[in-house]
């Protein structure tokens, strides 16, 4: 296993004796915002809603007060320990202002909080997505084993973060992946911004079993 970010560290630690195999260890649902002024994009943001499962392994160990969500100092202090860690892996994403495929500029702002209830879940968990339904996982190494520690209902750790862009653009896109596919990352259909369009990347791909690839989703967006 690659040397994982501080905010998965926790979470692979716990994993990684039962599910050494499996794919993926954690799912995030993705939102991706634009900002524009003067009738170009200036900042891009991106949401990150993890998967209940991978929430309830970290908020307990953001949320220090217990009260069920995070204050201001609880962010502050997952910000700089977290932020850090995921820029050395360039966040995961890639963004495109026309030329060629970039890494995000440094962080401009960091925020997260608790969806409770969760706003992202998974009811249809794909465990063999990527091998074309011709190698299902063991039933010891299936993701949705074992079960979430709450019983409370599920809830979503959220990371938010915001870029400002290298220049301003009348054209943006942005692809965020693990190749590894130890982190799924799949876009909100539902909420891709006006302007903009959902596609797979052509190239950008988890390949967890070689020969089935998992292409990257790929959020384009263009102004007038």
């Amino acid at each position: 296993m690659r040397r994982w970010t501080a905010p998965f560290a926790a979470l692979a630690a716990l994993l990684a004796p039962a599910f050494a195999d499996a794919h993926p260890h954690i799912w995030i649902q993705q939102v991706v915002r634009v900002v524009a002024k003067d009738g170009r994009y200036t900042q891009l943001e991106i949401e990150w809603r993890f998967d209940p499962f991978a929430s309830e392994v970290e908020i307990p160990l953001i949320d220090e007060d217990k009260d069920g969500r995070f204050s201001p100092r609880e962010i502050k202090l997952l910000g700089d320990d977290a932020m850090p860690e995921l820029a050395k892996d360039g966040f995961l994403t890639w963004i495109n202002l026309g030329a060629k495929d970039v890494r995000p500029p440094k962080l401009a702002a960091f925020d997260a909080r608790i969806d409770d209830p969760a706003s992202f879940t998974l009811p249809d968990w794909d465990r063999s997505a990527g091998d074309k339904g011709g190698m299902p996982m063991p039933a010891n190494k299936r993701a949705d084993q074992p079960q979430a520690p709450r019983k409370t209902g599920p809830r979503n750790l959220v990371y938010v973060m915001r870029f400002d862009l290298p220049q301003p653009t009348k054209f943006l896109s942005v692809t965020t992946y693990d190749a590894e596919d130890f982190v799924r990352i799949e876009v909100d259909r539902k909420s891709v911004p006006e302007g903009c369009t959902l596609s797979k990347h052509p190239t950008y791909k988890a390949e967890f079993v070689r020969g089935y690839p998992v292409f990257a989703d790929k959020v384009t967006c263009r102004l007038p």
